[in-house]
């Protein structure tokens, strides 16, 4: 009896070890569900991960509590060596991204292209002394600091690309929020407690404490039951994460989860956090220990796309200089990377005048206004050959 009870103990502690050492193998990989993994693997000195835009992450080393930074696929762009990373707006919208570190007894500004920290000095405003409010009295968007009105905001300006801004009616608490469009017309309602950009066609907006999203037409595609995602997110201390890729990070009941479009679960809420991430990957914390989420690509959602874009990604390489955007009276979508499923930077009016600096077979990278982002090729006219046709028939390409 001895014997066989010796036997079977001996048997369970060879199985927990050959359990031990295939986990340690597999780096931490857990297959939690049919449409994902989820990987701890390089991730065993990071003991904290904060959102600071949807590019980048600010990260904490476990053993020295130095912050660092890495971009969305877990990727180390600036090692653990600096105090805190933040972010200020010194105007309107105008983000940057600031570290305070060893290096400088002054803030210094980060690159937001290679997520690093330069030697740059930042000594600018911490906030907007003057922030757009919606006047409800005399119904137009106005210059806002602590007293309250400080006049009519004019589109002269700010410089909006067409699209959907949330405002609120005041700064202070319980203001109310809603949208005006890059003319600065109120064209959703003052109705939310707060409210965020667009992208990937929804916003996040918040009713009763809770989040869901809405479309451009101020339609509520996904009912307001979700957590403030504020624990992840070093920015803002009552957020919510955008769409991307069909895609969004939220918490329900204190657990985190992704969702698509029609608010399917796509990864199951087992998870402590989770972080905007993009194409499928995403930074995340369960059971004490931080790692990457990836997506399977079955299951990710299938983009639409125009002909035209298709199209263009096998068209031709174009030169330098300025350019008409020509198409047949809609928008020309200005997109992050060259390709038609990439995210969205701006929509540009037909007729508008952009500046291309380079290009790839289809696509040209392009400036507007503040904006710059890849175009499709197919839809741009040199601004000289526009020049001729003008003179030769008459015709006007200004914004459709």
């Amino acid at each position: 009896m001895i014997a066989a009870i010796c036997v079977v103990v001996t048997a369970v502690i060879v199985a927990g070890i050959f359990v031990a050492v295939r986990l340690a193998k597999d780096g931490g990989n857990k297959n939690d569900a049919v449409g994902y993994t989820f990987s701890t693997e390089g991730f065993e000195n990071i003991s904290d991960i904060r959102s600071l835009n949807e590019e980048m992450a600010v990260f904490t080393d476990y053993a020295s509590g130095k912050k660092g930074l890495m971009s969305l696929d877990g990727k180390i762009t600036e090692e653990a060596e600096h105090n805190e990373f933040s972010v200020v707006s010194d105007t309107w919208r105008n983000y940057r991204y600031i570290a305070d570190s060893p290096r400088s007894e002054y803030l210094l500004l980060v690159d937001k292209e290679t997520k690093t920290v330069t030697s740059r000095q930042y000594h600018g405003l911490m906030s907007p002394e003057l922030i757009p409010c919606w006047h409800e009295e005399v119904k137009h968007l106005a210059w806002t600091d602590e007293i309250g009105y400080a006049g009519e905001v004019k589109t002269s300006e700010v410089s909006l690309a067409p699209g959907l801004y949330p405002v609120a009616n005041s700064l202070k608490e319980g203001a109310k929020y809603g949208y005006v469009s890059h003319i600065l017309r109120l064209d959703i309602a003052l109705l939310y407690e707060n409210a965020l950009d667009f992208s990937d066609g929804l916003a996040a907006v918040r009713k009763a404490g809770k989040w869901g999203y809405i479309n451009e037409s101020g339609v509520t595609v996904i009912p307001c039951g979700f957590d403030s995602c504020s624990m992840v997110d070093a920015m803002k201390k009552d957020c919510a994460f955008s769409f991307r890729n069909g895609l969004a990070p939220v918490c329900k009941d204190g657990k985190f989860g992704i969702i698509n479009k029609k608010a399917e679960t796509v990864v199951d809420f087992s998870f402590d956090r989770i972080i905007q991430g993009s194409g499928g990957v995403y930074l995340a914390l369960k059971d004490g220990s931080w790692g990457l989420i990836t997506i399977k690509k079955e299951m990710m959602p299938v983009e639409t796309t125009t002909a035209a874009e298709t199209a263009a990604e096998s068209g031709e390489v174009v030169a330098r200089g300025s350019y008409t955007v020509k198409t047949a009276g809609s928008v020309l979508n200005m997109r992050k990377e060259a390709y038609a499923q990439s995210d969205i930077v701006a929509k540009i009016p037909n007729g508008a005048v952009i500046s291309v600096s380079k290009s790839v077979p289809g696509w040209a990278y392009a400036k507007y206004n503040s904006f710059s982002g890849w175009v499709s090729a197919k839809f741009l006219v040199p601004v000289t050959e526009t020049a001729v046709s003008q003179t030769q028939t008459g015709v006007s390409t200004t914004a459709g």
